[in-house]
């Protein structure tokens, strides 16, 4: 029988890697970025460097575990060791196949993703599937349970990953469904989507962004026009429904100013379009969806002084680890750099730069407790790319070196 490790038994600085490196994966799709040059950064930080290649190929796949009324009934203990037992096996199993990254969804405990790299060769045709069907027998013989899993379409370039999510999305939902056991890859008529390029995807955010209700209904018209001779076929409709869900997730994540919560219901919304099952259906939801959003971005703008640097601040917050300065940050929150400072140092009391490098600081505090992790890994982790830099900037912080902090760590142990 399949043996998988206890959590415990993982070295503590390995599980601190590991959950930066899954929350990571998960903002990838999730966040609004204005290059992929952070993502690469970030990723080379987080030893993913696999992933941050120039012209790499890569797709998704995603599983989940179909848990009886019963179990879902019983109690908190039983449902959580489910829960736990699930996950276990989805880390093992990607654990023994080389450049295959898992990463879970906070907001369902029982779904895990899984990013896979193409790689060139024979003997790496049809990894996902290989890995699929794997993973599928390993969790039969441990968990006994039924599991729906799926494979997204390929994308080439960290510039289309929320595409290959979108898709990996559409096919998870088919695959529910059709009630089908096993796996199930996009459709043909799916492989060479590639709406949102990303100069769309930034014009679209644009119009969000300025709250322009009528050109968003306007662009959503189009988007689900159907021709008197051509029907549009259904699943496009909905990839391209999910895509778009994933630009309006981001863009609530980033103006989100009184909580996290527009950015969750945003995230679970793809459950709503998936029951969709017409086009006109698909666009009303999407027109509400959107109102929300730009509801939110009003908040954030207008509503008070403190508001939009907040949203800025809760930004940061979420992706310290990435290089954004001041002048980038005003750009992907459409300010002129010189208000944003002034309103930024009013809310917070200190500058942006400044803040960013407390949360870094913070985060170092948290990891040295954590003896496996040389410090050179550490500085990486929170976003450092010199030793040298993050030792200094550490000092100051704290007015001892790392070593010496977590010296004094062990003492009082």
């Amino acid at each position: 029988m399949f043996e998988i490790r206890q959590v415990e038994e993982e070295p503590q600085g390995s599980d601190q890697m590991r959950q930066l490196q899954e929350s990571f994966l998960q903002q990838m799709v999730k966040e609004d970025w204005l290059s992929t040059e952070p993502v690469r950064n970030r990723l080379r930080q987080l030893k993913l460097t696999a992933l941050a290649g120039e012209g790499l190929k890569l797709r998704y796949a995603a599983i989940e575990l179909k848990v009886p009324s019963e179990l879902m009934a019983s109690r908190h203990k039983d449902r959580l060791l489910t829960h736990t037992l699930f996950q276990q096996v989805c880390r093992e199993t990607a654990g023994r196949w080389k450049h295959i990254y898992p990463f879970g969804d906070e907001a369902d405990p029982l779904r895990m993703y899984f990013l896979i790299p193409s790689k060139e060769g024979v003997e790496h045709a049809n990894r996902a599937e290989r890995f699929i069907e794997e993973l599928l027998q390993k969790l039969k013989d441990m968990m006994e349970l039924d599991c729906s899993c799926a494979a997204g379409l390929e994308v080439k370039g960290l510039k289309r990953v929320e595409n290959a999510f979108a898709s990996c999305l559409c096919a998870l939902h088919r695959t529910n469904r059709t009630a089908a056991e096993g796996w199930i890859e996009a459709g043909t008529s799916m492989v060479m989507m590639t709406w949102l390029s990303p100069e769309e995807e930034r014009r679209l955010a644009r119009m969000i962004e300025l709250t322009d209700l009528a050109m968003y209904a306007g662009e959503l018209d189009l988007l689900f026009e159907v021709g008197e001779r051509e029907q549009i076929p259904f699943d496009i409709s909905m990839y391209k429904s999910m895509r778009l869900l994933l630009l309006l997730t981001a863009i609530a994540r980033k103006f989100e100013c009184s909580g996290t919560a527009l950015g969750k219901f945003m995230w679970n919304s793809h459950k709503t379009l998936a029951a969709c099952t017409s086009h006109e259906a698909l666009k009303q939801q999407l027109h509400e969806l959107g109102l929300l959003v730009m509801e939110e971005v009003t908040l954030a703008r207008n509503s008070r002084i403190s508001a939009l640097p907040e949203a800025v601040r809760r930004y940061m917050e979420r992706n310290y680890g990435c290089e954004l300065s001041l002048a980038a940050a005003a750009q992907l929150f459409g300010l002129e750099e010189h208000s944003l400072s002034r309103q930024f140092k009013q809310h917070v009391g200190i500058p942006l730069a400044d803040y960013v490098a407390k949360i870094r600081m913070a985060k170092a505090e948290q990891l040295l407790q954590a003896d496996s992790l040389k410090l050179q890994e550490l500085a990486l982790l929170v976003g450092y790319s010199s030793l040298s830099h993050f030792v200094s900037a550490f000092k100051k912080f704290s007015g001892k070196s790392p070593k010496e902090y977590r010296e004094r760590l062990q003492r009082t142990r």
